[in-house]
């Protein structure tokens, strides 16, 4: 391994990561696909896929089977901006071949052109660092299109009015539940526009893989393959070509980049033994997380990059946004078993323009319905009346919930550093997050949780409960890791161009949503899997991106 030169090495195998494999290695280029976690997928480079190593098993989860383990990888939370901290499990992703898409509840819609342009539409909020994307919505259309049928995406093009003119959906809509139905049924009541979630789960047979067996356990990963990860999508799509070299329990360490810093040569990494590897590459895909992305280029610091690979500007790491979800639980004086199927079926956007903004302050994307299963019930239950609820369990089957994708404001204080003194199983310096609300993402949630009720009320709920965390400290357990590496056409102001590339080293990218340069108000896995395909398809053929999908089809 460590005398081939590849023409690619991709650090990553999840939403981003893997797409970008895929574009490259289906135009014939030599990629290494590295991935810090296991491989669970026996037959995936096989002619035949057939199943996997996981199953609807909560306790699997528990023991952190293929997610990120915080025992032997902490990370940590600095409370104030003294010395205060806390160590422990803090957004953990999927650490397996597939990544964070394995456990993924599979929803994706796509941004709207606002999200591309947030100054523009909603104006500067004061005290954040709001700005617009180097890029429109147009430039990433044919992007979306070509992720949406490589992946399969299920959903109903015109369902959503506020959603962009595009393409029908590649498969229809999988089976509405009684609990999406009722909640969309309580919207539709107050004049709003409930529809099916786009999600990136088979409602047909599609592609060699199997429909939906509407199982519910989706976050644990799909035993029969019929969620499009892109371990059984992207990834076995471009084994199958006979270009991409997979590497499991592959930890990378450290960007190499020649003397003068001005291009990478390589990586080095720790591979299932424990031994320190290095392969060398034409081009460094980034696609980590943003997280762990900012990590790994402030750990490849270097004579050249003294700061950390891209961060001359100290921007790397900064401008941190995870969304701000919060929820509004509904009991119904009847069963409704929010549990059955797919996580979430039917969602709306109504709030997210600028007409439908209300007071001038944006709302995110609405989610109808959610799951709560029998571990993650029993945890959270006096141990008095533990054995009679679990039993009883009629609070889980009668409750749902609305939920809302909030847009958390960029801002230059919220990061991701290096800790000082914290190491991880590796001997690395783990992750320290700083992270706080602004008061805009407080007044977006005092805005919109009445509404959220006022839907829960009109759906028949008998009553209420409001899940807000923003007045605690702590850090949203979201999943959804935006910014840290922000794009942008000015280097002073950015850490990498439109297409991904940084700005200080010619052929190290970035292929995840540490780019962002806002965390937009929509579930972020589409866009990052359309602007990883962008990114890619620049490196093939930058003169003509859009040659790069018409090789592959």
């Amino acid at each position: 391994m460590a005398t081939q030169m590849f023409d690619a090495i991709v650090v990553g195998s999840g939403a981003g990561g893997g797409v970008a494999a895929y574009v490259l290695a289906a135009n014939g280029w030599k990629v290494a696909l590295l991935e810090k976690g296991r491989n669970p997928f026996p037959t995936l480079g096989a002619k035949r896929l057939r199943g996997n190593l996981y199953g609807n098993d909560e306790i699997k989860g528990e023991r952190y089977f293929t997610f990120h383990d915080p025992l032997i990888e902490p990370r940590v939370f600095k409370i104030n901006d003294m010395t205060d901290y806390e160590v422990g499990e803090i957004q953990g992703l999927g650490v397996g071949v597939g990544g964070g898409t394995v456990q993924y509840d599979g929803d994706h819609p796509r941004l709207q052109r606002y999200d591309f342009g947030l100054k523009t539409y909603f104006g500067e909020v004061p005290g954040a660092d709001v700005v617009d994307w180097p890029i429109e919505y147009k430039d990433v259309e044919p992007y979306f299109d070509e992720v949406e049928r490589i992946i399969g995406v299920q959903g109903e093009a015109g369902a959503n009015p506020f959603e962009e003119p595009r393409k029908p959906y590649p498969m229809p809509p999988g089976a509405q539940s009684k609990a999406e139905n009722v909640l969309a049924n309580g919207a539709r009541s107050l004049g709003l526009h409930p529809h099916p979630m786009p999600i990136a789960v088979n409602s047909i047979f599609y592609r060699g893989r199997p429909a939906c067996a509407n199982c519910g356990f989706c976050a644990w990963g799909c035993v029969i393959n019929a969620k499009g990860s892109t371990a059984v999508t992207v990834i076995r799509d471009a084994l199958l070509t006979g270009n991409l070299t997979l590497i499991p329990d592959a930890c990378v360490i450290r960007v190499d980049t020649e003397p003068s810093g001005g291009a990478a040569s390589g990586v080095s990494y720790i591979d299932g033994e424990g031994k320190i590897q290095s392969i060398t590459g034409r081009h460094v895909v980034v696609a980590c997380n943003a997280l762990e992305t900012p990590r790994l280029l402030l750990e490849s610091a270097n004579n050249a990059h003294p700061k950390g690979l891209g961060n001359g500007n100290d921007l790397v790491g900064r401008y941190l946004t995870f969304h701000v979800v919060f929820s509004v639980i509904a009991l119904f004086d009847f069963e409704i078993r929010s549990y059955r199927g797919r996580v979430i079926k039917q969602a709306m956007a109504d709030w997210t323009t600028p007409e439908g903004a209300v007071g001038g302050i944006r709302g995110g994307y609405t989610e109808l319905g959610g799951q709560i299963h029998p571990v993650e019930f029993g945890k959270g239950l006096p141990w008095d009346l533990h054995k009679d609820m679990m039993v009883d369990g009629r609070w889980r089957r009668r409750i749902a919930s609305v939920s809302m994708m909030g847009e958390d404001v960029p801002q230059y204080g919220n990061r991701v550093e290096l800790d000082p003194a914290v190491k991880d199983v590796y001997g690395r310096p783990v992750i320290r997050v700083t992270y706080r609300y602004h008061e805009h993402d407080k007044s977006m949630i005092t805005t919109y949780m009445p509404k959220m009720e006022e839907v829960a009320l009109a759906a028949g709920a008998v009553t209420t409960m409001r899940i807000d965390m923003s007045e605690h400290y702590g850090v949203p357990d979201t999943k959804h890791l935006l910014g840290t590496t922000r794009m942008g056409d000015d280097p002073a102001k950015s850490v990498c161009n439109k297409w991904g590339r940084l700005h200080e080293a010619e052929n190290v990218w970035i292929a995840d949503g540490s780019t962002w340069p806002t965390s937009a108000a929509f579930n972020p896995v589409n866009t990052q899997q359309a602007l990883a395909y962008m990114t890619a398809a620049y490196m093939v053929s930058p003169g003509d991106p859009l040659a790069a999908i018409k090789a592959v089809r």
